[in-house]
């Protein structure tokens, strides 16, 4: 798959439909790039290696782990990852007022194994870069609109963050899981199921955004129940 088609579909599965907020996309997209302290964890893997056959706790206890190690915030993302070859979670942890932690946990006994300090957007090179590609994408979606409508925009993109942030931990990593599992299918798919699956989620964030903040959390209650 093409690079950019890899981006396409995390932006729209990860980000784009159930987004944690505008604020929060510099956290994904440092996300690879971040240079870890050195760990010790306790299952060794290797490039290539299966990581779905060798963890021990799942996604959930992973997400409360990261939670419970910093004082305020929800777990949002997490994913296996090789980190000097150890396999761990890494979580993302969204505080009250938009920063954040990155968190690695032990994927077999479900240790803390390294909690950043909390994050902001820095300086630097690459995140001005990474800033301002996203910034172009919302120039491009804005393109149109008024002061007005702009802003109420902003509005409901806050409100669907905050409603995927007020449901429970184990509705927020079924969300994560099912995400993961259809980018995982997106290789299988032909090209006109791509261009459909785009368009049923583009469609889908579309109809939640003018719903109220109960009503966006109600909905996203009913498609996790609609997973099962």
């Amino acid at each position: 798959m093409k690079r950019s088609a890899k981006v396409t579909i995390a932006a729209i599965l990860v980000i784009g439909i159930f987004s944690i907020s505008i604020v929060s996309v510099p956290a994904f997209a440092e996300w690879d790039k971040f240079n870890y302290p050195e760990i010790q964890g306790t299952i060794p893997v290797s490039p290539g290696d299966d990581f779905g056959q060798k963890d021990a706790i799942v996604l959930t206890v992973a997400m409360a782990v990261g939670e419970n190690s910093v004082s305020d915030g929800k777990a949002v993302y997490g994913k296996l990852a090789n980190v000097n070859g150890f396999l761990v979670y890494k979580v993302i942890v969204i505080a009250d007022n938009h920063a954040y932690h990155k968190i690695l946990v032990d994927a077999g006994n479900g240790e803390a194994l390294y909690v950043s300090d909390v994050m902001k957007k820095e300086k630097s090179s690459h995140k001005k870069f990474s800033d301002k590609k996203h910034g172009e994408k919302m120039k491009n979606y804005f393109k149109g609109m008024s002061d007005e409508q702009i802003a109420e925009k902003k509005r409901q993109f806050k409100e669907m963050g905050e409603a995927y942030k007020s449901l429970s931990l184990q509705d927020r990593a079924s969300l994560v899981i099912h995400f993961m599992q259809m980018k995982l299918q997106w290789d299988s798919m032909s090209d006109d199921e791509k261009a459909q699956k785009r368009t049923d989620m583009k469609q889908m964030f579309q109809d939640y955004l003018p719903l109220t903040l109960e009503e966006k959390k109600q909905k996203l209650q009913a498609y996790i129940q609609s997973l099962n």
